[in-house]
């Protein structure tokens, strides 16, 4: 299958955590150009930039953090809510039977222990004002966790190819160029970030009203300590940018037992970029901070390129991909044995970024390029455990892969949509010839005994065997999308989850687990919640719709897929406000937890395992930067959905392990659902 053309766009998604995503498709619909030039950033003729264009930014009207100190405490729910959203939710997944014994258990846990544990989380919420009841207990949660980051935790996103490069210049030249204009873009946004002067993260309900000048000369003259509530006036939507500063110079350690999360000084300047396996100290900024010119970089990136050298033959990358506790221990027996080996990770933790100059050209098979930013084809050619990898390719395909543990969605798509529009209207090197810098790359050295030369080469076989494990099958159908569906009084994220129950019941006569991701960014330090899309309703639909006679029931089927959608949006605003389940549950659990104290029989209970073993683990994005991603499933035996809807098209992209779940029959039956849907509601 290739790729459908550019204004449909197979897209894919932001990745979650093994059981819990990360992302609401309704905070991140609306994206700005933010921190560039508003004329650049709109698209209007490029034209090469000198060395002051590069280090002139434009500030926002409004600092970065002008609604920080406003925002709403994320809530902590009622627990009788809970525990009722919790027993609905389980209604289409379970037995009358468990049921039954369920609601005896959350009786006794409402009444006894859960009522006891609820106070205690309310009493603590109290204490820690400047925070979440989650944040702390969310970032834990992610740093114990001893599996590999790659597919399990770090997601793939790929940018849409830049036309710009692609016509003008010769295709030996669109790695270079790219990445010198990424590269650009990424230092002017992260000098935003520290000065101050990036846009605020808002999410505008009505941009024609909201998202103009006037709204923010008012937000201006509001008080800091007033300005969301100001905001909300506008119908305008302040989000949390608390983990705005660790996309930069931030990573995450290996330790045995529980990782962690460092940063380094703003006085770093250098990125590292890694080609075969190899490692560059490449300087970006000046002393004073500013950012070297366009020309320079290109040339440090030229001469990388062109450093005439093999794979190495002591690939460190490809230990971020190993178990938590075999990287920790491989680490320190590293940092032991010499000051050589001290200054290589010193380097690497404290870089900007990483950089990942791939020697490969991927050519146009979505599968292809897909796992090439989810996994790389090797794994020795990326440092996992960086906040991100910017990764391009010989034939110009550009990326991120990101983990995870730092921060959600807001913040990497922020990035992520900025530097795409502003490095592909400014075109900051696409018509200069590299200069040799000052100061040129050093290349990094380690060094490895027999012992940890063993260690490298069982990591490389557990990784392939890994990757080797996972299919991944595309879907897309240009019929129909949102225009459609808004002309049938639905929500288009609601069709698509009825169709991915309709499409499994369709494969396999059951209701799946199903997990959507939802962001609580509205909220001072909010993570996520859980949207759970199974529901009575769209189990009706889905064993209707599997009758060979449900075609003589389009009416009733139809007027029932309105209700699937008013109950999936009531479901959504829910998870976004913070009234969900799930995060609330897994808080007093932790709690539990953390004093070693005895859980109580709901947390062990069948249906406790039932919804939290995530068949469909699902998530969308809607951004025209993003020409496809994805992520892996969250389970062996489930399905990593990673979905889009386009005005006039949908699509997937799904991640399953081999032996376990059959990715290629799960997509046809999404194409004869959705086909059927078109069907149904066209008639």
């Amino acid at each position: 299958m290739r790729f459908p053309s550019k204004s449909i766009g197979l897209v894919g998604i932001h990745r979650h955590h093994r059981s819990h995503p990360t992302l609401c498709r309704r905070l991140l619909e609306e994206q700005r150009a933010g921190f560039a030039s508003v004329a650049a950033v709109k698209g209007e003729a490029s034209t090469t930039s000198s060395s002051s264009d590069i280090n002139k930014i434009a500030p926002s009207p409004l600092p970065t953090y002008y609604f920080q100190k406003s925002l709403p405490r994320l809530p902590i729910p009622k627990l009788e809510l809970t525990c009722q959203r919790y027993l609905e939710a389980l209604k289409p997944l379970i037995t009358p039977e468990q049921l039954s014994r369920t609601e005896k258990l959350l009786s006794n846990f409402q009444n006894g222990v859960g009522n006891k544990l609820h106070r205690e989380l309310m009493q603590k919420d109290k204490v820690l004002k400047q925070t979440s009841y989650i944040s702390g207990p969310w970032f834990e949660m992610y740093l114990k966790d001893r599996n590999p980051l790659p597919i399990n935790t770090n997601p793939g996103l790929v940018f849409v190819e830049d036309d710009g490069i692609m016509i003008r210049l010769p295709k030996s030249k669109w790695q270079l160029t790219r990445t010198t204009n990424l590269l650009i873009s990424s230092l002017r946004f992260m000098k935003a970030l520290d000065k101050e002067i990036l846009e605020p993260e808002v999410y505008h309900m009505n941009p024609k009203k909201s998202d103009t000048q006037a709204y923010r000369r008012v937000m201006k003259m509001i008080p800091t300590a007033f300005a969301t509530y100001g905001s909300y006036i506008y119908k305008a939507f302040p989000l949390d940018m608390s983990q705005f500063p660790s996309l930069f110079r931030s990573t995450r350690i290996p330790q045995v037992g529980i990782d962690k999360i460092q940063k380094a000084d703003k006085t770093v300047r250098h990125i590292v970029v890694m080609r075969k396996g190899h490692f560059y100290s490449m300087n970006c900024l000046d002393p004073d901070g500013n950012i070297l010119p366009a020309q320079e970089l290109m040339g440090s990136l030229e001469s990388i390129l062109a450093d005439n050298i093999d794979q190495s033959p002591h690939p460190i990358g490809i230990m971020t991909t190993e178990n938590r506790d075999k990287w920790a221990t491989f680490r320190d027996k590293m940092i032991s044995k010499s000051s050589r080996n001290q200054k290589f990770f010193k380097e690497v933790d404290s870089a900007l970024f990483v950089l990942s100059l791939d020697d490969d050209n991927l050519g146009e098979d979505p599968v292809t390029v897909i796992r090439q930013y989810l996994h790389s084809g090797t794994g020795t050619n990326r440092w996992f455990d960086k906040s991100f990898n910017l990764i391009t390719t010989k034939d110009g395909w550009a990326g991120l892969n990101f983990e995870h543990a730092w921060g959600d969605g807001v913040a990497v798509m922020r990035f992520f949509n900025d530097i795409d529009r502003e490095s592909k209207a400014r075109q900051w090197s696409t018509d200069l010839q590299p200069k040799s810098p000052m100061l040129k790359p050093v290349r990094l050295v380690v060094e490895v005994d027999d012992e940890c030369n063993a260690s490298l080469t069982q990591a490389k076989q557990r990784f392939d065997s890994h990757v080797g494990s996972l299919d991944i099958h595309p879907f897309i159908l240009e019929k129909y999308g949102k225009k459609a569906c808004k002309k049938w009084g639905i929500s288009p994220d609601s069709l698509m989850q009825l169709g991915f129950q309709v499409a499994y019941q369709r494969m396999s006569s059951k209701t799946a687990t199903t997990y959507e991701s939802c962001s609580t960014s509205a909220f001072k330090h909010g993570r996520t919640e859980a949207i759970r899309p199974a529901t009575l309703l769209t189990k009706e639909v889905s064993e209707a719709m599997n009758k060979s006679d449900w075609s003589s029931k389009k009416s009733h089927l139809r007027e029932l897929i309105k209700k699937c959608s008013e109950k999936h949006g009531q479901l959504t605003k829910d998870a976004a406000m913070g009234q969900g389940f799930d995060r609330h549950l897994f808080a007093m659990k932790n709690l539990c937890m953390s004093r070693n104290e005895k859980l109580h029989d709901i947390y062990s209970d069948e249906a406790y395992q039932i919804i939290n073993h995530n068949i469909l683990s699902t998530s969308t994005l809607s951004s025209p930067a993003v020409r496809i991603g994805g992520f892996g499933p969250v389970v062996e035996n489930g399905f990593g959905i990673a979905y889009q809807i386009w005005d006039t098209g949908l699509g997937c992209v799904v991640a399953t392990y081999k032996n376990q779940q059959d990715g290629s029959a799960f997509t046809k039956s999404c194409e004869s659902t959705f086909n059927d849907i078109h069907s149904l509601m066209f008639s």
